[in-house]
């Protein structure tokens, strides 16, 4: 079973030292990283680096902006490096007009990385679950940018209050899902705990998307230890969760 690593997780040690993060990353298990910026590296370096940790890009965060202004370079990015998924992982969704001008500046990239054998896809926190009038911010960006896949962020769905396997279920079923970012909700409260201390059932989600066809990307963003360990405790959680 492949699992990913979202290297905001461990942002820090990135910026510090990003060959020794990535042999953080394999240590602890991952078979590879979703990158959040590429910290003044050469695709060359990084390519070098993630083949001596035996890892594999599976994607990357992209910024709005960047779409706008700089795709041809992300896309010469995810080709060097071997990947097919740039990500958007947010959008402000202050307007249903706003989201409709943004969401199609992704359909446009999404239309362009398709004729390079790339995929674009959105990444969810909560504020894509604001409605705006019937429908939630998410549909309105899906539904005016159809060539954009969804990553599904499990935590900001239950974060919004809603059930992650219900609600990503017609998505699924409809071809839109592509990734999921594997992350856990509190028991109580909203905080973001390790994988397998909260109420997050990641059986369910694996029913609904099988590891076999999905990629299983692990984020933390709060910590209650070290990194290291942290990471290494998810990925536990995740793998006896999926057992």
């Amino acid at each position: 079973m492949d699992i990913a690593l979202q290297l905001w997780s461990i942002k820090e040690e990135v910026e510090e030292n990003f060959d020794n993060a990535l042999g953080l990353v394999e240590k602890a298990g991952y078979n590879g990283v979703e990158f959040a910026g590429y910290h003044g590296r050469s695709p060359e370096d990084l390519q070098k680096m993630l083949a001596a940790h035996h890892l594999k890009a599976v994607g990357a965060h992209v910024g709005i902006d960047r779409f706008r202004t700089a795709f041809d370079e992300e896309m010469a990015y995810a080709k060097a490096l071997g990947f097919r998924f740039l990500i958007c992982p947010w959008l402000d969704c202050n307007s249903e007009k706003e989201i409709i001008a943004d969401a199609k500046v992704l359909e446009e990239c999404a239309q362009k990385a398709r004729a390079e054998g790339l995929v674009v896809a959105y990444h969810n926190h909560d504020q894509e679950f604001k409605k705006f009038g019937a429908r939630y911010a998410l549909d309105i960006i899906l539904d005016n940018a159809p060539s954009v896949k969804w990553e599904a962020d499990v935590f900001w769905v239950a974060f919004a209050g809603l059930d992650p396997v219900a609600h990503m279920r017609p998505y699924v079923e409809s071809g839109r899902v592509c990734l999921v970012h594997a992350k856990e909700i509190a028991k109580t409260g909203t905080g973001n705990v390790y994988i397998g201390e909260g109420r997050i059932d990641f059986m369910a989600v694996a029913q609904l998307c099988p590891p076999a066809e999905y990629t299983f990307i692990v984020e933390q963003e709060e910590f209650t230890s070290d990194h290291y360990d942290a990471i290494c405790k998810c990925i536990q959680g995740l793998r006896k969760a999926l057992v």
